[in-house]
């Protein structure tokens, strides 16, 4: 896939070093320094200088045909007219975009070309409650557009989960173990993988199926 980023920021960075092996990025950056910074990381990568509210610049970046955008700047404002000119000026298909401030969230919609927005700050909330319920099921992610929730579990001592296999786990229909992180390693969720305590399991699922789950984990 063609995948353009618009914002250099740690959250751009995080986004090319995660995708450039599988997909082919552009980076649009309009600091000056850190256009440098990004071309010494990453000096096999397209980087470019430019304000990506600018439609020159967007097709520069040729973002006719691009499979999908991610609007992760700074600045709410920015990200929304980002948003805007990928979706109706440029007919992107999958348009992603930061919601900085959680107050501006309910701006981010599909009139404003934004596929899904992520709030950073909401999810940082939801993972730091899901520590404080010692284990109960956080939503991370609610994919609206296609009734999709990434939900995450972390197995606490006493889990009827723990020394089961995932092949063993009842999961309902339309829901699959996404992988599980343990020890900060990431494993594959094959069906003879061994769940024990500490392991956050990341799911994916139909929304309506979400207390499904939540029945199953407790």
């Amino acid at each position: 896939m063609r995948i353009i980023v618009a914002g250099g920021g740690m959250v751009g960075r995080y986004l090319l070093d995660s995708l450039r092996q599988d997909h082919q990025v552009t980076v649009i950056e309009k600091r000056v320094e850190r256009v440098a910074e990004l071309k010494e990381w990453y000096p096999n990568e397209n980087i470019l200088h430019g304000d990506s509210c600018e439609p020159y610049v967007l097709d520069d970046a040729r973002m006719p045909g691009a499979d999908a955008v991610a609007a992760v700047t700074g600045d709410d404002e920015d990200n929304l007219v980002i948003s805007y000119l990928s979706k109706f000026e440029y007919g992107v298909p999958m348009v992603f975009s930061r919601v900085n401030n959680p107050k501006n969230g309910w701006l981010f919609t599909p009139d404003w070309g934004v596929d899904q927005s992520v709030c950073s700050a909401s999810i940082i909330v939801q993972l730091v409650q899901g520590e404080l319920t010692l284990g109960e099921m956080v939503t991370l992610l609610k994919l609206e557009t296609e009734n999709v929730v990434v939900e995450e579990v972390v197995l606490k001592e006493g889990s009827k989960m723990l020394q089961k296999s995932l092949k063993e786990i009842p999961l309902p229909q339309q829901s699959l173990v996404a992988t599980v992180i343990r020890d900060g390693s990431i494993l594959i969720p094959r069906g003879d993988l061994i769940l024990e305590a500490g392991d956050r399991v990341l799911l994916i699922a139909a929304e309506d199926k979400a207390q499904d789950l939540k029945d199953l984990l407790r």
